[in-house]
């Protein structure tokens, strides 16, 4: 019993210090999941004002939960705090009452990736460190998801076990919408929290540490070969693409973003093993995707050629991306991690530029007509 409460107390002195620490974030978290049940409560189909407002301030505001952290990361000043809130009341006003249209919701998910990364890059913006401390705090936030996805799993299993065993022991049962609605408790009040009341508080106090056996065996044994297969495959049918002159039948992208994806995640897992001897292991990585890059544009040249550059537009950014951040880890020595993961924060916003700059020209029209 005394154990139970020792680890009450611990957790509600961690969530009193999120709270204290990232409050607009947590205000957000409540606001979101009390709209979510109110709405999984009616009718989720209604078309009615209220239903249409509802899912509006959900959506809106569940923004708020990434970006009030980050930007609390990126500076103490509290004007970003009220710009934050700016933006969140700028994007509810140019985003239509019904906002139930898959295209939004994928430029919304994008968005919230956006925010995503930039808890990787934010706490550094203004210091100088090494790629190894840089490393040993993303492996920190990875660890803090991995564990917030694990027990809330576990907290919604022991719920759904329990009403089971009540259900077919005494006959009580639940209605299937409380299942849901107890699912987005979990997610909204515990996961949203925990999250937060475990980031490292002192973000320069973060040490690094030299693998475990299993952290080594994974990086050098698993994820490696896995890489250099990966590489054989995919330049071996690059190979064939340039014998058999099929620029325009075949398509690679899909290819060339997995690629891509195994590679960074393969040299950031070497960050505590790199040292001189490995240096060409490093060389051979960031130039696999220098030329990887240079392959992509030389497809997007022969789409272009055949009148397809609408088609391509996402891919050419991509390409672009690719060629700056593999030259920049090539041929600067102290590449820094930060702008790596800044670079893909920007990557997903500009992705999403002809959907802000619709946004943008909507509402200077509107204020034109204000004023």
């Amino acid at each position: 019993m005394s154990f139970i409460l020792e680890v009450a107390d611990r957790w509600s002195h961690k969530i009193l210090e999120a709270l204290q620490r990232f409050p607009l974030a947590s205000l957000s978290s409540f606001i979101v999941t009390f709209l979510l049940i109110i709405i999984v409560e009616g009718n989720r189909f209604s078309q009615s004002l209220f239903m249409l407002i509802s899912y509006k301030l959900a959506f809106v505001i569940s923004l708020g939960i990434f970006l009030f952290p980050t930007l609390h990361l990126l500076t103490k000043s509290v004007w970003f705090k009220l710009v934050g809130l700016g933006l969140l009341a700028l994007y509810y006003y140019l985003l239509p009452l019904n906002i139930l249209d898959s295209t939004i919701i994928v430029r919304h998910i994008l968005f919230i990736f956006a925010l995503v990364f930039m808890f990787f890059w934010a706490p550094f913006m203004d210091v100088s460190i090494s790629n190894k401390n840089i490393w040993e705090w993303t492996q920190n936030i990875l660890l803090i998801l991995l564990a917030m996805i694990l027990l809330s799993f576990a907290f919604y299993a022991i719920f759904f076990v329990t009403m089971y065993a009540l259900n077919h022991l005494f006959g009580i049962s639940l209605a299937t919408v409380r299942y849901v609605q107890v699912a987005i408790a979990i997610v909204g009040l515990f996961s949203v929290n925990y999250f937060l009341a475990h980031l490292p508080k002192y973000i320069m106090l973060v040490q690094t540490n030299r693998y475990a056996n299993i952290g080594l065996v994974f990086t050098k044994y698993i994820l490696t070969p896995i890489f250099l297969i990966y590489f054989l495959i995919l330049f071996a049918y690059i190979v064939k693409i340039i014998i058999e002159n099929r620029w325009l039948s075949t398509n690679i992208d899909s290819l060339a973003l997995g690629y891509t994806v195994v590679a960074i995640a393969t040299y950031m897992y070497w960050t505590p093993l790199w040292n001189e001897p490995n240096r060409k292991f490093r060389i051979f990585l960031w130039g696999s995707l220098l030329i990887l890059s240079l392959i992509l544009a030389t497809q997007i040249w022969f789409q272009i050629q055949a009148l397809e550059v609408e088609v391509y537009s996402l891919m050419s950014l991509f390409t672009l991306w690719l060629l700056l951040v593999s030259s920049y880890f090539l041929f600067f020595e102290k590449a820094s991690y930060k702008w790596l993961l800044f670079s893909i924060s920007l990557f997903i916003v500009l992705s999403q530029s002809e959907h802000l700059i619709n946004m943008s020209v909507k509402l200077f029209k509107n204020v034109s007509k204000m004023v």
